[in-house]
């Protein structure tokens, strides 16, 4: 029942090892913002007769190698039942959760479109429940869509809707239809709503052939959310004299949110949990989200959600939070200080594995020497402030794969006539604490 979708996945990667890619080129665009856009950015607009949320801000960058084309039986077999879907099947299939929302057929047809002049965006279907939505639509120009941009995914309902974060990929054009282009908007709210209304409007504004064309598609979704299942936790843990609290577990159909507090008293700030993940009697595992927002909060509050897959539709006898591997920096090493008229690093880790190489009133760029075959896949800066505490005008950030046991480090802010030196908090960096973290999850 599944060859055709799989000789499709196949093709597709035929297609794709093809491709020439311009990689010193793409690094560069890959690091723009890939983790910051992974990160929450909230924006709250005055509320009249409707609430609307949108976050213009930031859009989530994604390069998606495929790696695997072998699908389930299961997840073939429900993709290839929904007309159109098998243009999302790259984006979905390395995320258990996703896959099981179609295997256990949550997901929700909707099919309304609007047309404007010869371009056309169609609402294909959405997963609800009570931690967001994701939207898949589809873009149909009688232009070509080489130079497709998206910008401003708005979320209209009635009912207030949580201020949260969106994620979306870089447009690509699908090769063997040029004037199509598929993907999926994914709005992670702050907090868990159920919706009376089901009544929605997606806004969205597309870039196309240097016009600027503004959609509107009002949609309803069928079916009311499932309810989510709360693991109430309070769970006290210590690695290596650092504490933290897992305080609870919610698992939705889309993700599973995972609420950590930190001990003040802490000598160390906790910057990542590298393999947080869900495990089973049989040792089966859901881990990190690959394609989406990861975690959302601030550890100088306190506290933090982090997202993995989710497991809502399975039935473990047991299920564990296991934790392993942390990215931890001593207090004083957790930030580091450029001045840009100096062109000086005048503090950073004491590891000096951080060197500054340029620097200007509009950016800097740096060199992290990493260790033989390491590599930090997270964007290294949580916030960017200048010398009074104002943030910057932060135009661009991001890093780069190794070269030759280095990675780059790029940051492009606007010279609005901030103070120096330029202070970036951390929010990832190569050191690490280890430990053997292992609680059972019980209703």
């Amino acid at each position: 029942m599944y060859e055709k979708e799989e000789q499709k996945l196949t093709d597709f990667k035929d297609r794709l090892e093809q491709v020439p890619l311009p990689l010193e080129g793409a690094d560069g665009a890959i690091m723009q913002g890939l983790e910051r856009a992974k990160r929450e950015k909230l924006q709250t607009h005055a509320k009249r007769k409707r609430t609307i949320w949108s976050l213009a801000a930031a859009a989530l960058i994604i390069l998606t190698l495929i790696t695997s084309i072998r699908v389930s039986p299961a997840f073939a077999n429900a993709v290839a039942s929904i007309p159109g879907m098998e243009k999302f099947v790259e984006r979905i299939q390395n995320d258990k959760g996703l896959s099981a929302v179609f295997e256990n057929e949550y997901y929700q047809p909707i099919g309304e479109s609007q047309t404007i002049g010869s371009t056309t965006l169609t609402i294909e279907g959405v997963i609800l429940d009570e931690s967001g939505m994701n939207i898949f639509y589809r873009v149909e120009s009688a232009v070509t869509l080489e130079d497709i941009k998206i910008n401003m995914p708005v979320l209209e309902n009635q009912q207030e809707i949580p201020p949260g974060s969106i994620s979306y990929h870089s447009p690509l054009a699908e090769q063997d239809s040029p004037k199509i282009y598929s993907d999926i908007i994914g709005f992670t709210f702050q907090d868990s709503v159920k919706f009376e209304n089901l009544d929605f409007t997606l806004g969205l504004q597309v870039k196309l052939d240097g016009n600027e064309i503004d959609f509107s598609v009002p949609f309803t979704v069928p079916e009311n959310v499932k309810p989510s299942i709360v693991y109430e936790m309070n769970k006290e843990v210590i690695v290596e004299g650092q504490k933290f609290t897992i305080e609870e577990v919610k698992v939705h159909p889309l993700r599973v949110g995972i609420l950590i507090s930190f001990d003040p008293d802490n000598t160390k700030k906790i910057l990542q949990f590298e393999d947080i993940r869900l495990e089973n009697e049989d040792g089966e595992v859901w881990s990190s989200i690959a394609n989406g927002i990861s975690a959302r909060g601030d550890i100088d509050d306190g506290e933090i959600i982090y997202f993995i897959q989710s497991n809502y539709f399975e039935n473990p006898k047991e299920l564990y939070l296991r934790i392993n591997k942390m990215q931890a920096v001593d207090i004083e090493d957790s930030y580091f200080l450029v001045d840009t008229d100096k062109n000086v690093l005048s503090h950073s880790p004491q590891d000096g594995r951080l060197e500054l190489i340029d620097s200007s009133r509009t950016g800097f760029q740096m060199n992290l020497k990493m260790e033989t075959d390491q590599e930090l896949h997270y964007g290294i800066d949580r916030r960017i402030s200048d010398a009074n505490g104002e943030p910057m005008d932060t135009q661009h950030t991001g890093i780069s794969t190794p070269h030759d046991g280095v990675q780059s480090i790029d940051f492009g802010f606007t010279d609005n006539g901030y103070v120096n030196p330029v202070r970036i908090d951390l929010a990832a960096y190569p050191n690490y604490i280890n430990g053997d973290v292992k609680i059972e999850l019980k209703k």
